[in-house]
């Protein structure tokens, strides 16, 4: 499954805002900012895809910042630097 959080990275609250069995569904939830998932505050979006079973985390999640000018989330190619060695961001 491929699981969304949203991240304000200035309180670092992480909240998982829903899963969906591709990754293409998930993205587009993301980039289009489905049920205004941006709430004024999460500056960060990843999609982790975590397979069923026991300590499962992708080591290559996707992660979106927060354009203020366009109003919507873009895809970044790494992540950022506060979170460069953490993992398990939706399911923990």
């Amino acid at each position: 499954m491929y699981f969304i959080t949203t991240i304000d990275s200035k309180d670092n609250d992480m909240r998982c805002v829903g899963y969906y069995s591709t990754f293409e569904k998930a993205e587009e939830a993301v980039l289009d900012n489905a049920c205004d998932i941006w709430e004024t505050c999460y500056d960060y979006a990843v999609i982790e895809n975590v397979e069923e079973g026991l300590y499962q985390y992708d080591q290559n999640a996707v992660w979106y910042q927060w354009d203020d000018l366009n109003e919507e989330y873009k895809r970044i190619e790494e992540r950022p630097e506060k979170y460069k060695n953490q993992i398990g961001f939706g399911i923990g």
